[in-house]
Protein backbone atom coordinates (compact mmCIF):
# COMPACT_ATOMS: atom_id res chain seq x y z
CA UNK A 1 0.00 0.00 0.00
CA UNK A 2 1.12 3.42 -0.92
CA UNK A 3 0.87 6.29 1.48
CA UNK A 4 -2.68 7.65 -0.06
CA UNK A 5 -3.76 4.16 0.67
CA UNK A 6 -3.26 2.60 -3.37
CA UNK A 7 -1.81 -0.34 -4.24
CA UNK A 8 1.21 0.30 -6.37
CA UNK A 9 1.00 -1.18 -9.75
CA UNK A 10 3.30 -4.15 -10.22
CA UNK A 11 5.51 -3.91 -13.47
CA UNK A 12 4.06 -5.75 -16.43
CA UNK A 13 6.49 -8.95 -17.57
CA UNK A 14 4.90 -11.08 -20.53
CA UNK A 15 7.18 -14.20 -19.13
CA UNK A 16 4.98 -14.32 -16.18
CA UNK A 17 1.90 -15.12 -18.34
CA UNK A 18 3.60 -17.88 -20.35
CA UNK A 19 2.62 -20.69 -17.66
CA UNK A 20 -0.97 -19.58 -18.24
CA UNK A 21 -1.29 -20.31 -22.17
CA UNK A 22 0.06 -23.66 -22.70
CA UNK A 23 -0.16 -23.58 -25.86
CA UNK A 24 2.46 -20.77 -26.59
CA UNK A 25 5.31 -21.68 -27.75
CA UNK A 26 8.34 -21.36 -25.26
CA UNK A 27 11.26 -19.77 -26.17
CA UNK A 28 13.39 -23.22 -26.60
CA UNK A 29 11.20 -24.44 -28.86
CA UNK A 30 10.58 -21.46 -30.87
CA UNK A 31 14.44 -21.18 -31.24
CA UNK A 32 14.80 -25.03 -32.08
CA UNK A 33 11.97 -24.73 -35.14
CA UNK A 34 13.67 -21.68 -36.36
CA UNK A 35 16.81 -23.94 -36.53
CA UNK A 36 15.46 -26.59 -38.20
CA UNK A 37 13.29 -24.11 -40.63
CA UNK A 38 16.51 -21.97 -41.74
CA UNK A 39 18.28 -25.71 -41.91
CA UNK A 40 15.42 -26.97 -44.18
CA UNK A 41 15.75 -23.75 -46.27
CA UNK A 42 19.42 -23.99 -47.10
CA UNK A 43 19.49 -27.75 -47.93
CA UNK A 44 16.92 -26.75 -50.12
CA UNK A 45 18.68 -24.07 -51.78
CA UNK A 46 22.09 -26.35 -52.05
CA UNK A 47 20.13 -28.74 -53.73
CA UNK A 48 18.60 -26.16 -56.31
CA UNK A 49 21.15 -24.16 -57.23
CA UNK A 50 25.13 -24.29 -58.22
CA UNK A 51 26.43 -21.97 -55.85
CA UNK A 52 29.07 -19.38 -56.40
CA UNK A 53 32.64 -20.01 -58.04
CA UNK A 54 33.88 -21.34 -55.21
CA UNK A 55 31.85 -24.31 -55.25
CA UNK A 56 33.11 -24.85 -58.84
CA UNK A 57 36.58 -24.52 -57.89
CA UNK A 58 36.09 -27.26 -54.93
CA UNK A 59 34.80 -29.17 -57.77
CA UNK A 60 37.32 -29.05 -60.23
CA UNK A 61 40.28 -29.46 -56.94
CA UNK A 62 37.89 -32.70 -55.57
CA UNK A 63 37.73 -33.67 -59.39
CA UNK A 64 41.57 -33.74 -59.81
CA UNK A 65 42.67 -34.99 -56.16
CA UNK A 66 40.00 -38.08 -56.48
CA UNK A 67 41.93 -39.10 -60.29
CA UNK A 68 45.98 -37.43 -59.27
CA UNK A 69 46.21 -37.48 -55.47
CA UNK A 70 46.41 -34.48 -53.25
CA UNK A 71 50.25 -33.96 -53.90
CA UNK A 72 49.31 -34.17 -57.51
CA UNK A 73 47.09 -30.90 -56.76
CA UNK A 74 49.06 -28.93 -54.75
CA UNK A 75 51.83 -29.09 -57.46
CA UNK A 76 49.40 -28.32 -60.34
CA UNK A 77 47.15 -25.96 -58.47
CA UNK A 78 49.37 -22.14 -57.13
CA UNK A 79 45.24 -21.43 -56.30
CA UNK A 80 44.56 -24.37 -54.51
CA UNK A 81 45.71 -23.00 -50.68
CA UNK A 82 43.48 -25.43 -48.57
CA UNK A 83 44.21 -27.92 -45.83
CA UNK A 84 44.66 -31.46 -46.78
CA UNK A 85 41.56 -32.14 -44.88
CA UNK A 86 39.75 -30.21 -46.97
CA UNK A 87 41.00 -31.80 -50.36
CA UNK A 88 40.19 -34.78 -49.08
CA UNK A 89 36.91 -34.07 -48.34
CA UNK A 90 36.43 -32.35 -51.99
CA UNK A 91 37.50 -35.46 -53.64
CA UNK A 92 35.09 -37.93 -51.48
CA UNK A 93 32.33 -35.45 -52.24
CA UNK A 94 33.06 -35.83 -55.86
CA UNK A 95 33.79 -39.52 -56.00
CA UNK A 96 30.02 -40.31 -54.50
CA UNK A 97 28.70 -39.96 -57.29
CA UNK A 98 31.80 -39.08 -59.54
CA UNK A 99 30.36 -35.35 -59.63
CA UNK A 100 26.96 -35.55 -59.72
CA UNK A 101 24.90 -33.87 -56.62
CA UNK A 102 28.63 -32.75 -55.87
CA UNK A 103 27.62 -28.97 -54.82
CA UNK A 104 24.92 -30.38 -52.47
CA UNK A 105 27.47 -32.35 -50.61
CA UNK A 106 29.78 -29.58 -50.55
CA UNK A 107 26.88 -26.92 -48.50
CA UNK A 108 25.86 -30.14 -46.28
CA UNK A 109 28.81 -29.77 -43.37
CA UNK A 110 28.28 -25.88 -43.35
CA UNK A 111 24.73 -26.32 -42.69
CA UNK A 112 24.91 -28.46 -40.29
CA UNK A 113 27.58 -26.98 -38.08
CA UNK A 114 24.84 -24.22 -38.71
CA UNK A 115 22.10 -25.69 -36.62
CA UNK A 116 24.84 -27.75 -34.01
CA UNK A 117 25.95 -23.79 -33.40
CA UNK A 118 22.50 -22.89 -32.47
CA UNK A 119 22.20 -26.02 -30.18
CA UNK A 120 25.50 -25.07 -28.64
CA UNK A 121 24.17 -21.33 -27.77
CA UNK A 122 20.90 -22.73 -26.99
CA UNK A 123 22.75 -24.71 -24.23
CA UNK A 124 24.43 -21.96 -22.89
CA UNK A 125 21.70 -19.06 -22.92
CA UNK A 126 19.28 -21.87 -20.67
CA UNK A 127 22.62 -22.21 -18.07
CA UNK A 128 24.14 -18.19 -18.48
CA UNK A 129 21.11 -16.28 -19.60
CA UNK A 130 22.83 -14.99 -22.53
CA UNK A 131 22.12 -13.81 -25.67
CA UNK A 132 18.60 -12.94 -25.47
CA UNK A 133 16.04 -14.88 -26.72
CA UNK A 134 15.73 -12.51 -29.77
CA UNK A 135 19.12 -12.48 -30.55
CA UNK A 136 19.43 -16.21 -30.76
CA UNK A 137 15.99 -16.16 -32.92
CA UNK A 138 17.89 -13.78 -35.28
CA UNK A 139 21.24 -16.20 -35.42
CA UNK A 140 19.28 -18.95 -36.01
CA UNK A 141 17.44 -17.26 -39.17
CA UNK A 142 20.56 -15.72 -40.14
CA UNK A 143 20.34 -14.35 -43.41
CA UNK A 144 24.42 -14.25 -43.71
CA UNK A 145 24.44 -17.78 -42.31
CA UNK A 146 21.41 -18.45 -45.34
CA UNK A 147 23.21 -17.27 -48.06
CA UNK A 148 26.82 -18.34 -47.01
CA UNK A 149 26.24 -21.79 -46.43
CA UNK A 150 22.94 -22.42 -48.35
CA UNK A 151 24.41 -20.76 -51.66
CA UNK A 152 28.10 -19.78 -51.44
CA UNK A 153 29.12 -23.06 -51.51
CA UNK A 154 32.97 -23.56 -49.04
CA UNK A 155 33.50 -24.47 -45.27
CA UNK A 156 33.67 -21.26 -43.48
CA UNK A 157 30.56 -22.39 -41.24
CA UNK A 158 32.79 -25.93 -40.64
CA UNK A 159 35.19 -23.75 -39.19
CA UNK A 160 33.24 -21.47 -37.21
CA UNK A 161 31.31 -23.99 -35.46
CA UNK A 162 34.83 -26.12 -34.53
CA UNK A 163 35.96 -22.62 -32.87
CA UNK A 164 32.71 -21.90 -31.26
CA UNK A 165 33.07 -25.57 -29.20
CA UNK A 166 36.64 -24.87 -28.56
CA UNK A 167 35.54 -21.86 -26.38
CA UNK A 168 32.61 -24.23 -24.72
CA UNK A 169 35.34 -26.78 -23.68
CA UNK A 170 36.71 -23.49 -21.96
CA UNK A 171 33.75 -22.90 -20.23
CA UNK A 172 33.71 -26.76 -19.13
CA UNK A 173 37.61 -26.68 -18.04
CA UNK A 174 38.61 -29.14 -20.39
CA UNK A 175 41.98 -27.99 -21.79
CA UNK A 176 42.14 -31.34 -24.17
CA UNK A 177 38.58 -31.35 -25.53
CA UNK A 178 39.76 -27.27 -26.54
CA UNK A 179 42.56 -28.19 -28.22
CA UNK A 180 41.46 -30.68 -29.87
CA UNK A 181 37.91 -28.77 -31.90
CA UNK A 182 41.07 -26.21 -32.61
CA UNK A 183 42.83 -28.23 -34.20
CA UNK A 184 40.18 -29.67 -36.18
CA UNK A 185 39.43 -26.04 -36.91
CA UNK A 186 42.80 -25.53 -38.69
CA UNK A 187 42.69 -28.47 -40.51
CA UNK A 188 39.35 -26.97 -41.80
CA UNK A 189 41.23 -24.03 -42.69
CA UNK A 190 44.41 -22.09 -41.33
CA UNK A 191 42.94 -19.22 -40.56
CA UNK A 192 41.87 -20.19 -36.66
CA UNK A 193 45.62 -19.92 -35.96
CA UNK A 194 45.23 -16.40 -35.42
CA UNK A 195 42.99 -17.18 -32.17
CA UNK A 196 44.96 -20.29 -30.92
CA UNK A 197 46.87 -17.46 -29.04
CA UNK A 198 43.82 -16.80 -27.37
CA UNK A 199 43.02 -20.25 -26.12
CA UNK A 200 46.93 -20.96 -25.57
CA UNK A 201 46.99 -17.42 -22.94
CA UNK A 202 44.16 -18.58 -21.51
CA UNK A 203 45.30 -22.17 -20.28
CA UNK A 204 48.30 -20.63 -19.81
CA UNK A 205 47.79 -18.25 -16.82
CA UNK A 206 45.79 -21.18 -15.33
CA UNK A 207 49.01 -23.25 -15.70
CA UNK A 208 47.51 -25.81 -18.31
CA UNK A 209 49.21 -24.81 -21.27
CA UNK A 210 50.67 -28.27 -22.04
CA UNK A 211 47.33 -29.87 -21.90
CA UNK A 212 45.84 -27.75 -24.30
CA UNK A 213 49.20 -26.92 -26.84
CA UNK A 214 50.04 -31.30 -27.32
CA UNK A 215 46.71 -32.37 -28.21
CA UNK A 216 46.37 -29.37 -30.35
CA UNK A 217 49.58 -29.76 -32.05
CA UNK A 218 49.09 -32.91 -32.42
CA UNK A 219 45.64 -32.59 -34.50
CA UNK A 220 47.20 -30.10 -36.57
CA UNK A 221 50.40 -31.83 -37.37
CA UNK A 222 48.31 -34.94 -38.07
CA UNK A 223 46.20 -33.25 -40.12
CA UNK A 224 48.92 -31.23 -42.46
CA UNK A 225 51.90 -34.22 -42.19
CA UNK A 226 51.17 -35.48 -46.23
CA UNK A 227 52.06 -32.19 -47.63
CA UNK A 228 53.88 -31.08 -44.74
CA UNK A 229 56.36 -33.88 -45.16
CA UNK A 230 56.43 -34.15 -49.03
CA UNK A 231 55.95 -30.31 -50.28
CA UNK A 232 56.82 -27.75 -47.02
CA UNK A 233 57.76 -25.15 -49.48
CA UNK A 234 54.51 -25.25 -51.87
CA UNK A 235 52.37 -26.16 -48.64
CA UNK A 236 53.55 -23.03 -46.19
CA UNK A 237 53.51 -20.81 -49.66
CA UNK A 238 50.12 -21.44 -51.14
CA UNK A 239 48.36 -22.11 -47.61
CA UNK A 240 49.84 -20.21 -45.51
CA UNK A 241 51.23 -17.50 -47.06
CA UNK A 242 47.76 -16.60 -48.40
CA UNK A 243 47.34 -12.67 -48.77
CA UNK A 244 42.89 -12.72 -50.51
CA UNK A 245 42.54 -10.32 -52.93
CA UNK A 246 43.60 -6.85 -53.34
CA UNK A 247 41.17 -4.00 -53.77
CA UNK A 248 37.74 -4.97 -52.59
CA UNK A 249 37.78 -4.73 -48.73
CA UNK A 250 38.70 -1.99 -46.24
CA UNK A 251 42.02 -0.42 -46.15
CA UNK A 252 43.06 -1.52 -49.63
CA UNK A 253 39.70 -0.59 -51.50
CA UNK A 254 40.13 3.11 -49.68
CA UNK A 255 43.86 2.69 -51.18
CA UNK A 256 42.69 1.58 -54.50
CA UNK A 257 39.71 4.41 -54.70
CA UNK A 258 42.40 6.57 -54.61
CA UNK A 259 42.82 6.20 -58.10
CA UNK A 260 46.73 6.13 -57.73
CA UNK A 261 48.66 3.92 -60.06
CA UNK A 262 50.29 2.24 -58.32
CA UNK A 263 47.54 0.95 -56.27
CA UNK A 264 45.23 0.13 -59.26
CA UNK A 265 45.81 -3.48 -60.10
CA UNK A 266 43.01 -5.73 -58.43
CA UNK A 267 43.48 -9.27 -57.47
CA UNK A 268 46.11 -11.33 -56.01
CA UNK A 269 48.55 -11.88 -59.00
CA UNK A 270 50.62 -9.13 -60.49
CA UNK A 271 50.65 -6.45 -57.97
CA UNK A 272 53.21 -3.88 -57.30
CA UNK A 273 55.69 -3.64 -54.91
CA UNK A 274 53.44 -1.28 -53.09
CA UNK A 275 51.04 -3.30 -52.62
CA UNK A 276 52.90 -6.13 -51.37
CA UNK A 277 54.24 -4.46 -49.10
CA UNK A 278 51.02 -2.34 -47.76
CA UNK A 279 49.77 -6.31 -47.51
CA UNK A 280 52.53 -7.61 -45.59
CA UNK A 281 52.35 -4.72 -43.30
CA UNK A 282 48.69 -5.37 -42.57
CA UNK A 283 48.87 -9.00 -42.18
CA UNK A 284 51.73 -8.33 -39.65
CA UNK A 285 48.93 -6.07 -37.79
CA UNK A 286 46.41 -8.47 -37.69
CA UNK A 287 49.04 -10.99 -35.76
CA UNK A 288 50.62 -8.34 -33.49
CA UNK A 289 47.25 -7.26 -32.54
CA UNK A 290 46.11 -10.79 -32.63
CA UNK A 291 48.47 -11.65 -29.98
CA UNK A 292 48.19 -8.02 -27.97
CA UNK A 293 44.48 -9.13 -27.18
CA UNK A 294 45.01 -12.63 -26.45
CA UNK A 295 48.05 -11.45 -23.61
CA UNK A 296 46.30 -8.72 -22.65
CA UNK A 297 42.78 -10.80 -21.70
CA UNK A 298 44.23 -13.86 -20.32
CA UNK A 299 43.41 -13.45 -16.93
CA UNK A 300 39.62 -12.80 -18.01
CA UNK A 301 37.24 -16.01 -16.73
CA UNK A 302 35.90 -18.22 -19.46
CA UNK A 303 32.78 -16.39 -20.39
CA UNK A 304 34.54 -13.20 -21.68
CA UNK A 305 36.73 -15.79 -24.10
CA UNK A 306 33.56 -15.12 -26.42
CA UNK A 307 34.11 -11.18 -26.68
CA UNK A 308 37.76 -12.19 -27.00
CA UNK A 309 37.87 -14.14 -29.92
CA UNK A 310 35.16 -11.82 -31.04
CA UNK A 311 37.77 -8.98 -30.66
CA UNK A 312 40.37 -10.82 -32.82
CA UNK A 313 38.04 -11.40 -35.44
CA UNK A 314 37.04 -7.65 -35.82
CA UNK A 315 40.48 -6.76 -36.02
CA UNK A 316 41.30 -8.92 -38.34
CA UNK A 317 38.08 -8.02 -40.44
CA UNK A 318 39.54 -4.38 -40.12
CA UNK A 319 43.03 -4.84 -41.32
CA UNK A 320 42.74 -7.37 -43.57
CA UNK A 321 44.02 -7.17 -47.17
CA UNK A 322 41.04 -8.74 -48.60
CA UNK A 323 38.28 -10.84 -47.53
CA UNK A 324 35.89 -13.21 -49.21
CA UNK A 325 32.12 -12.95 -48.62
CA UNK A 326 32.20 -16.01 -46.92
CA UNK A 327 34.55 -15.01 -44.33
CA UNK A 328 31.85 -12.86 -42.44
CA UNK A 329 30.10 -16.21 -40.65
CA UNK A 330 33.02 -16.15 -38.55
CA UNK A 331 32.77 -13.73 -35.82
CA UNK A 332 29.06 -14.45 -35.74
CA UNK A 333 28.58 -16.56 -32.70
CA UNK A 334 31.42 -15.20 -31.15
CA UNK A 335 30.06 -11.34 -31.54
CA UNK A 336 26.65 -12.45 -30.40
CA UNK A 337 27.76 -13.20 -27.29
CA UNK A 338 29.80 -10.09 -26.66
CA UNK A 339 26.82 -7.58 -27.52
CA UNK A 340 23.27 -8.51 -29.11
CA UNK A 341 22.94 -5.07 -30.14
CA UNK A 342 26.49 -5.13 -32.27
CA UNK A 343 25.69 -8.94 -33.65
CA UNK A 344 22.33 -7.39 -35.17
CA UNK A 345 23.95 -4.39 -36.21
CA UNK A 346 26.86 -6.33 -38.03
CA UNK A 347 24.26 -8.79 -39.26
CA UNK A 348 22.25 -6.40 -40.67
CA UNK A 349 25.08 -4.27 -42.75
CA UNK A 350 26.80 -7.94 -43.75
CA UNK A 351 23.16 -9.35 -45.26
CA UNK A 352 22.98 -6.14 -47.00
CA UNK A 353 26.11 -6.66 -48.07
CA UNK A 354 25.63 -9.91 -49.16
CA UNK A 355 22.82 -9.56 -51.10
CA UNK A 356 23.94 -7.30 -53.17
CA UNK A 357 26.97 -9.48 -54.11
CA UNK A 358 25.08 -12.54 -54.78
CA UNK A 359 22.54 -10.96 -56.25
CA UNK A 360 25.31 -8.86 -58.37
CA UNK A 361 27.18 -12.36 -59.23
CA UNK A 362 24.68 -14.44 -60.15
CA UNK A 363 22.77 -11.58 -62.49
CA UNK A 364 19.59 -11.35 -60.94
CA UNK A 365 16.83 -13.43 -59.74
CA UNK A 366 16.62 -16.15 -59.33
CA UNK A 367 20.18 -17.04 -57.81
CA UNK A 368 21.37 -20.16 -59.29
CA UNK A 369 25.40 -19.67 -60.38
CA UNK A 370 27.32 -17.14 -59.31
CA UNK A 371 30.66 -16.40 -60.75
CA UNK A 372 32.21 -13.38 -59.42
CA UNK A 373 34.91 -11.63 -61.81
CA UNK A 374 36.76 -8.23 -62.11
CA UNK A 375 34.46 -6.86 -64.27
CA UNK A 376 31.63 -7.44 -61.85
CA UNK A 377 33.48 -5.83 -58.54
CA UNK A 378 32.63 -2.26 -59.05
CA UNK A 379 28.95 -2.74 -59.27
CA UNK A 380 28.77 -4.08 -55.47
CA UNK A 381 32.33 -3.12 -54.09
CA UNK A 382 31.21 -0.04 -52.56
CA UNK A 383 29.04 -2.15 -50.44
CA UNK A 384 31.35 -3.27 -48.56
CA UNK A 385 32.04 -0.47 -46.89
CA UNK A 386 28.60 -1.39 -45.04
CA UNK A 387 30.40 -4.46 -43.00
CA UNK A 388 33.83 -3.30 -42.92
CA UNK A 389 32.44 -0.01 -41.19
CA UNK A 390 30.07 -1.73 -39.12
CA UNK A 391 33.09 -4.38 -37.20
CA UNK A 392 35.41 -1.10 -37.46
CA UNK A 393 32.23 0.88 -35.08
CA UNK A 394 32.40 -1.78 -32.69
CA UNK A 395 36.18 -2.39 -32.60
CA UNK A 396 36.22 1.00 -31.60
CA UNK A 397 33.61 0.82 -29.39
CA UNK A 398 35.17 -2.64 -27.21
CA UNK A 399 38.38 -0.42 -27.25
CA UNK A 400 38.53 -0.53 -23.32
CA UNK A 401 38.26 -4.24 -23.68
CA UNK A 402 41.65 -4.19 -25.77
CA UNK A 403 44.40 -1.43 -23.84
CA UNK A 404 41.98 -1.58 -20.20
CA UNK A 405 39.55 -1.72 -17.96
CA UNK A 406 37.12 0.95 -17.82
CA UNK A 407 35.66 1.01 -13.92
CA UNK A 408 32.47 1.34 -15.34
CA UNK A 409 32.53 -2.19 -16.92
CA UNK A 410 34.18 -4.12 -14.82
CA UNK A 411 31.64 -6.28 -14.42
CA UNK A 412 32.73 -8.25 -17.60
CA UNK A 413 35.64 -10.24 -15.10
CA UNK A 414 32.55 -11.82 -13.10
CA UNK A 415 32.09 -14.67 -13.91
CA UNK A 416 28.12 -15.76 -15.55
CA UNK A 417 26.68 -17.85 -12.95
CA UNK A 418 25.95 -21.45 -13.83
CA UNK A 419 24.34 -23.47 -11.92
CA UNK A 420 26.97 -26.03 -9.97
CA UNK A 421 26.96 -29.69 -12.15
CA UNK A 422 25.32 -28.26 -15.49
CA UNK A 423 27.05 -28.32 -18.50
CA UNK A 424 27.06 -25.96 -21.01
Amino acid sequence: MTSAGLVRPTRFDLGELLPLWPSMPQPRAFILAAALFALVVKLCIAALTVGTNDAESFYNFGRFIWEHGLLAQYRAAPDFNHTPLTGWFCAAAYGVGRGLGFNWFLRVPGIIADFISVLVLLRRREAAGRPPWWALALFALSPVSVMVSGYHGNVDSVLTCLVLLAVRECDRGRAMACGIWLGLACNVKVIPLLVAPVFFFFWFFRGRAREFFLPASACILAGWAVPLIALPRIFLGQVLGYSSNWGSWGIPYALRASGLPLFEPLGFAGLTPEQGMIMTLLKGGIIVLGLWIAWNRRAMPANALFSTVALVWAEFFVLAPGVGAQYLVWIAPFLLMDSALWYAVVTLASGIFLGVFYQTISHGWPWYRGISTAELVPAWVAWSLLPWASLAAFLFARRWKIFGLAPSVRQECQPVGIPEGVEI
